[in-house]
């Protein structure tokens, strides 16, 4: 046994529910089994090799962030605030042609920030896969979903095969079934529990036939796919009439839009109700559409038949000044509600604990549905099992009652320490 965990409370992966003088055994990547009571005979440290031993602690499943962009991470504090979205996405793609070692220590950082905060996965929306090698170093696991886009058609099948290039330098792929296609990863060993999957960028930037390859490639593959979609009312306006700000903004980019007049109906309609449609069961984890802050009523009738995965930014959507997100339409739908950070190109930090403040101040928040959409749901969206070892153990804050709820609130009132946290069974982040 490589360790032995004792702590005050748990709140347990499976069934999200407060357990009391717990002692959790680890195994490899797995917690093999959950000692209830806290008392064992001979003591923990003839349970495992490494023992940690905490009487006034709380242990959580591991953060999961489920949108981020740790390769806009250089441009923390550049972006003037107060900008629209048309007048943001310039700026951040003017800050993408900064210097590489730029980028890669922005890279770095983030991931020291995210592990800092009690984070063990990230979903990274990444242009170039830079973030897998980041993510190994610091213990971090998650899926890297590579960026594809462009409006025309006849372009997706050089846009995929790009993304070929990138994993089959990036990551270790299996050279018995693809023989010398496989490629040669340049560290494979050191990317133990990161993944990749597909990012087709969104509706107003990537054409029917680029999605269809991306989402067709992760579901055959069993892959998360992510995209942006219903995020802001330019968005909204290009997709229906096919024009407004974000037509301009294209059309200055260089994409002729001469003969586009529009697709008549929302985003999000057109994504799940035409272009994806083939792809789509009753559940749909692993499909994270990630914002839909401009959900409309029909919408939700779409979200509710097909149940992917929503991930909802808080304080990237604060930072655009966007309409209420629409919570409770969420909840009656029953997607698999996850929360992201975004880039620190819109945002100010990458913790999760951040995210869950800001997303309590919405009227219709609980407390628990937040936790859990930061750990258990984005566990499920990214394949994480139950009794995977990804988990982080919390100073037990003070005033902190008895109950589950009343635990939680207390976390999101008071300034609580990271002790330690464990990802895929490896200890990330120690304090003390």
């Amino acid at each position: 046994m490589d360790y032995a965990v004792r702590v005050s409370h748990f709140v347990d992966p499976a069934t999200f529910e407060l357990q009391r003088d717990v002692i959790l055994l680890i195994s490899g990547s797995r917690v093999v089994e959950i000692i209830v009571g806290g008392e064992v005979s001979g003591g923990l440290s003839g349970l495992a090799e490494h023992v940690l031993d905490l009487d006034n602690a709380v242990c959580l499943p591991g953060f999961v962030n489920s949108h981020a962009h740790l390769d806009l991470s250089h441009l923390h504090g550049q972006v003037p605030r107060g900008l629209t979205f048309p007048e943001w996405v310039p700026a951040v793609i003017a800050g993408r042609m900064l210097p590489q070692a730029m980028v890669e220590a922005g890279i770095d950082d983030a991931c020291r920030m995210s592990v800092a905060g009690g984070t063990t996965s990230i979903l990274d929306i990444s242009v170039g896969g830079d973030s897998a090698k980041h993510l190994a170093k610091h213990g971090l696991g998650g899926v890297v979903a590579l960026e594809v886009l462009g409006w025309s058609g006849d372009e997706a099948e050089k846009a995929m095969a790009r993304a070929d290039e990138i994993v089959r330098a990036r990551f270790e792929l299996d050279a018995e079934r693809l023989g010398k296609d496989a490629g040669d990863a340049a560290a494979p060993a050191a990317l133990a529990g990161v993944d990749y999957g597909f990012s087709p960028h969104a509706p107003y930037s990537t054409s029917l036939e680029l999605y269809q390859h991306a989402f067709g490639r992760a579901f055959g593959e069993g892959r998360v796919c992510t995209n942006h979609v219903a995020e802001s009312l330019e968005e909204e306006q290009f997709i229906r009439d096919g024009n407004g700000p974000l037509r301009e903004l294209l059309s200055k980019l260089g994409i002729d839009l001469s003969s586009f007049k529009g697709f008549g109906v929302t985003p999000l309609a057109m994504l799940l109700g035409d272009w994806l449609m083939p792809w789509l069961g009753a559940d749909n984890h692993r499909l994270v559409l990630v914002h839909c802050n401009y959900a409309r009523e029909a919408d939700f009738e779409l979200l509710a038949a097909s149940k992917p995965s929503v991930c909802w930014c808080p304080r990237s959507h604060a930072y655009f000044n966007h309409a209420q997100w629409p919570l409770a339409q969420m909840r009656q739908a029953g997607v698999n509600l996850l929360l992201g950070t975004d880039s620190l190109a819109s945002n100010d930090g990458l913790d999760m604990l951040g995210e869950i403040r800001q997303a309590a101040l919405h009227p219709e928040s609980e407390v628990s549905e937040l936790f859990k959409a930061t750990t258990v749901n984005g566990r499920r969206a990214l394949g994480i099992e139950h009794d995977a070892a990804d988990l982080a153990i919390w100073g037990l804050p003070s005033g902190a009652g008895n109950t589950r709820d009343s635990l939680l609130q207390a976390m999101l009132e008071n300034e609580v320490p990271l002790i330690a946290s464990f990802s895929r069974g490896n200890l990330i982040a120690r304090a003390i």
